[in-house]
């Protein structure tokens, strides 16, 4: 797995620097090839979003003896994040943005059958955290077209081991890659494909995602990114929209669960990974600050456990599957309620001219 990054890594390299080698001398305008909109939703450089679904079942299951089944009830996943995002770069022909992210996550186990079972005990009220970085590029080619990047950085998991000792950089590290090859095809319409690395799906994978984005003259906007999700809303004033979407989101933790069997081994994974559907509103406040609110259904579609580091001489078997605990989850309603700053329209559009 670690060779399939380094791989990736070196062709999103060389892709980059044929593109920017292969930059044409065409007289383009930037608004004539990013993907800005006039009817885009309000921007946000930075927010502070509360989220997660309400009580679920969940049940597990392991071949390892020591470990067995187990079945819980999860009256609590929330999740607090932070976000602040800024402009790099603003070229011509080469556009960047950063940003800066930090999340809380918890699980709140209750009825758990039995009372010791290693995942829940471990996992229950502890506090999940993803620490990162994310940076976006656009990079010009020659007419409306131009390649695009996203990779992010993130330290994630419970980065408290026990008493004065922490884990590792290395042993927290995750990170995501996407790029691809992106047009404009008129000031309403911009569509992209490529290829994405990351943990979308709970497990780190590469696959290829399309990009498309449209805007129509009567205030409703779409935008597609597949297979990870959609966006669709409906402008009904200057300062108010209606939304609904789709998304799949996913995450790796390293975790170590102390006073259980599973403390035998240095570090574990957490994979998850949700799909959510919801709908709701988005209200901008003032020029400067908006609010959005949202209520759907969440469904999970990972839940596993796997080992980071399997000890030598461990009395644990590792088992012949890649999880030592895989779960069912049952889906449960979801909402979420977020506060941010945007940047004035006015403002923007004059950044982009």
């Amino acid at each position: 797995m670690y060779d399939i990054r380094l791989v990736k890594y070196f062709l999103a390299f060389i892709l980059i620097f044929i593109s920017l080698a292969g930059f044409a001398q065409d007289t383009l305008s930037r608004e004539d090839w990013t993907p800005y909109f006039e009817s885009n939703l309000p921007t946000r450089f930075l927010y502070l979003k509360m989220e997660g679904p309400f009580q679920y079942n969940i049940s597990s299951s392991s071949e390892i003896p020591e470990i067995g089944n187990g079945s819980a009830e999860i009256t609590g996943n929330r999740t607090v994040t932070a976000r602040l995002k800024f402009p790099i770069l603003n070229k011509q022909r080469v556009k960047l943005a950063g940003g800066f992210r930090y999340v809380n996550e918890q699980f709140y186990f209750e009825d758990i059958k039995p009372g010791d079972y290693p995942m829940y005990v471990g996992l229950n009220d502890r506090n999940l955290r993803r620490l990162g970085f994310d940076m976006k590029g656009l990079f010009h080619l020659r007419d409306n077209h131009s390649i695009v990047m996203q990779t992010s950085w993130s330290l994630a998991g419970d980065f408290h081991i026990h008493d004065d000792k922490y884990f590792s950089f290395g042993d927290l590290l995750k990170s995501s890659l996407a790029i691809g090859y992106a047009t404009r095809k008129d000031r309403h319409t911009y569509y992209a494909f490529g290829a994405y690395f990351g943990y979308t799906f709970g497990d780190p994978a590469i696959y290829p995602v399309i990009n498309y984005c449209k805007r129509f003259s009567n205030g409703i906007g779409l935008d597609l990114l597949l297979p990870q999700g959609f966006k669709a809303w409906k402008q009904l004033n200057k300062n108010f929209y209606v939304i609904c979407d789709a998304e799949i989101s996913g995450t790796s933790y390293t975790v170590r669960v102390n006073n259980t069997v599973l403390s035998e081994m240095e570090s574990i994974q957490l994979r998850q990974s949700t799909v959510d559907a919801t709908a709701g509103i988005i209200a901008q406040i003032n020029k400067w600050v908006g609010l959005e609110a949202k209520f759907g259904y969440s469904n999970n579609i990972n839940f596993n456990v796997t080992e980071s580091n399997f000890k030598i001489g461990s009395t644990l078997l590792k088992p012949d599957t890649d999880y030592l605990i895989k779960s069912k989850v049952s889906g449960a309603p979801y909402g979420s309620i977020s506060l941010f700053l945007s940047v004035p329209k006015d403002l923007m559009s004059h950044y982009i001219d």
